[in-house]
């Protein structure tokens, strides 16, 4: 994690940065073979023929914001703090390596921290009212 020193009004703010580890979390056997499978590299291409250069998508189940870049190039934007989402990373830059295009990740890439979703037992979910 980097700190960054802001001064304000003769006040020192400390603000950590999160950043994606060091090393992407080790891919399993399984976890390359998905990656490198025929499916993976059919949505790695269809991704970039979708998309103008510039457009973003933001991958909900996986956490990951990519950009096009060019007709080669694919960025990773942002990517939520989570090691799902760093293996999914990883996965991704496997993918792209395999078809031939790059992911780009750092200096690009804005970690966004990870915020469990809350269950509210006290909502109940709306039905039949019976008498």
């Amino acid at each position: 994690m980097k700190e960054n020193m802001n001064e304000r009004n003769n006040e020192q703010t400390i603000i950590k940065v999160l950043s994606i580890p060091e090393d992407l979390p080790e891919l399993s056997d399984s976890d390359v073979k998905d990656a490198q499978s025929h499916h993976s590299l059919s949505w790695a291409h269809n991704f970039m023929m979708d998309r103008k250069s510039g457009q973003t998508h933001w991958l909900t189940d996986v956490g990951i914001h990519l950009q096009k870049v060019d007709d080669d190039v694919v960025r990773c934007i942002a990517v939520v703090s989570h090691p799902y989402c760093f293996a999914n990373l990883n996965m991704l830059k496997l993918t792209f390596e395999t078809a031939n295009m790059k992911l780009e990740v750092e200096p690009y890439t804005l970690v966004i921290p990870y915020t469990p979703e809350e269950k509210n037992s006290s909502m109940e979910s709306p039905g039949l009212e019976v008498a």
